[in-house]
């Protein structure tokens, strides 16, 4: 796209690689910010030490963060909590200190997550006009789309409620076939807990489309929902294994993965009939045919 320069921070992750091939694709120019000094293709950054290159930053007209640690990647103690949060509010913090350097600015947009919706109704179906959560995750999210927020005094700002994603190269399904294909795969507690999904290919279509529609406000970056039972009993039958084992107990989930857990035991129903009322249209809507894609 003729003038628009896009900025990717966290653009060296999975979402982040694929972003970057599609938004090269259909002709935007498009950089990372990296922490590496040597990276030719990059701009550095170090939000930890309060260093950037400034300067490229006049040219940027639309500045993505993807940034944030792994909420899945070891228990939540109390130090990991933090991490969690501060890789994400202290990275947009430190972007928008350096505001007087993006001349060009014209649009930012945030990665966020379907998770702020909290786990307490299971029958209800959460659009982007509902209200939080109490729960951690929930938390998260509130002050990542709060600090997002800052830049809304100088430019458009779009929040990207990501849902797990379905991708080839990495993420959710990746962590879940493992046990099925090793004949250890099991239904996790109850079963009847919603997961919201959504192919990597719809997602990166999404910022793009938010791009080019100059759109405003949270959005809900889902396809589709599925329980946990069905899911675990899709991909086994995929990958030709049986499901022999008994429905792992929410308590032993618990022992094992602490707070965590409740990625896997809790879960939410995500509409994403705002997209859709934008003029967006998805490619991947049936689970059977994504799975098929990503297998």
């Amino acid at each position: 796209m003729e003038n628009n320069f896009v900025l990717i921070a966290g653009g060296s992750g999975l979402i982040g690689k694929r972003l970057v091939e599609h938004l090269y694709k259909k002709g935007f120019d498009v950089a990372i910010l990296s922490r590496n000094k040597v990276d030719k293709d990059a701009i550095y950054w170090n939000p930890s030490k309060g260093e950037i290159d400034t300067s490229m930053l006049h040219k940027v007209t639309h500045l993505i963060n993807l940034s944030g640690v792994s909420i899945a990647g070891g228990r939540w103690t109390e130090v990991r909590k933090k991490e969690i949060i501060d890789s994400r509010v202290a990275s947009t913090e430190f972007l928008f200190k350096n505001k007087s350097y993006f001349h060009n600015l014209k649009h930012y947009i945030s990665a966020s997550g379907v998770s702020c919706y909290g786990i307490d109704d299971l029958n209800k179906v959460y659009t982007e006009a509902d209200a939080f959560g109490n729960d951690f995750l929930s938390e998260v999210v509130s002050k990542w789309e709060l600090a997002a927020d800052l830049f809304s005094t100088i430019c458009t700002v779009s929040k990207v409620r990501i849902s797990p994603v379905l991708d080839s190269k990495g993420g959710f399904i990746s962590e879940m076939k493992k046990p099925i294909q090793f004949g250890a795969g099991a239904v996790l507690g109850s079963g009847n807990q919603w997961m919201p999904w959504i192919h990597q290919r719809d997602l990166v279509s999404i910022f793009e489309f938010i791009i080019n529609h100059q759109l405003e406000g949270p959005f809900n970056a889902v396809s589709g929902n599925v329980t946990n039972r069905t899911l675990t009993q899709m991909l086994a039958r995929k990958l030709h294994r049986p499901l022999v084992l008994p429905a792992l107990p929410a308590w032993s989930a618990k022992l094992i993965f602490g707070e965590m857990a409740t990625l896997f035991l809790d879960g939410v129903q995500v509409s994403n009939q705002k997209l859709i009322d934008k003029g967006f249209s998805f490619q991947y809507t049936d689970l059977d045919k994504a799975l098929d894609q990503i297998l």
